[in-house]
């Protein structure tokens, strides 16, 4: 038979066994910087790369594009750019999402090499749309311009590769 103290400290072990360890309370940072209570393991990188390009990366790239720009015709130059603050708040909202969908290339399991060209593409992607983003802010056409040049060739170096 038992006794209450034996009874007491397998009860105290059970619920000790149950209760959640620092260890996995804490995540262990990546690269020494803190992820909050996520870990490598909650990312969801199931989405196909070929549907991440569409819907999001072209998807805003043209965003950006096709809010900047000149034609120039018979008729004279048409400018592209936004022509009102909901345009131009459409065009800042691309580039920010561009941006941060450079990141999404990033999660684990989406380089698509060994090397670190992959890397530097999504980072020239990155800061070009940083840059849209801060122009449109300031609705500077040339600048914003230029920062969709970058973007292109973010795009560019990256496909040719």
């Amino acid at each position: 038979m038992m006794t209450r103290s034996t009874v007491a400290l397998a009860l105290a072990l059970a619920l000790a066994a149950c209760s959640p360890s620092s260890e996995t309370a804490t995540p262990a940072p990546v690269d020494g910087k803190s992820m909050g209570a996520a870990t490598v393991a909650d990312f969801r990188t199931d989405t196909h790369m070929l549907d991440l390009m569409n819907h999001v990366i072209d998807y805003n790239a043209w965003a950006v594009w096709n809010s900047q720009g000149w034609i120039i015709d018979k008729e004279g130059i048409h400018e592209l750019f936004p022509t009102d603050d909901a345009g131009w708040h459409a065009a800042e909202s691309a580039a920010f999402t561009l941006a941060e969908s450079a990141n999404a290339l990033l999660l684990p399991g989406r380089p698509r090499s060994g090397d670190r060209d992959w890397v530097e593409f999504s980072h020239m992607l990155y800061d070009g749309a940083k840059k849209a983003q801060e122009t449109a802010l300031t609705r500077d056409k040339q600048a914003f311009f230029d920062a969709g040049g970058e973007i292109y060739q973010a795009c560019t170096s990256c496909h040719n590769r």
